[in-house]
């Protein structure tokens, strides 16, 4: 229990159990109210993520992914790398999630997998 010292030479008063029932319960509708006005706030949308913005609704086709691998691939080997892909390409964020076997390179299949991500 907390005392409560008043200046001027008053004596110390223990506040009733009433007083910090009230307290509390104004304490805890305080932050009810506040942890409620701001969940919205953390819903919002963000904006667009680092290194792309906003993608239009129409997917890639298989022959359009096909050709887009077709022109990345520089050196012809079967495989798009990190240093073939232009510097702000979109698939540059993304590339380590398209890349399953971990070997630095994505074939024609990861390569469409992660173009269908974007």
């Amino acid at each position: 229990m907390s005392w409560f010292w008043f200046p001027g030479g008053g004596n110390a008063v223990a506040p009733s159990r009433l007083e910090n029932d009230s307290m509390k319960t104004i304490r805890t509708a305080t932050l009810l109210a506040l942890s409620l006005l701001a969940a919205p706030a953390f819903a919002q949308d963000h904006g667009s993520h680092a290194g792309h913005g906003a993608q239009p609704a129409a997917k890639k086709t298989d022959a359009n992914t096909e050709q887009a691998f077709d022109r990345l691939d520089k050196n012809r080997d079967g495989f798009v790398s990190k240093a073939e892909l232009p510097e702000r390409h979109p698939l540059l964020p993304h590339f380590g999630m398209g890349d399953k076997n971990r070997d630095g390179k994505l074939d024609r299949k990861e390569f469409a997998s992660v173009m269908a991500m974007l």
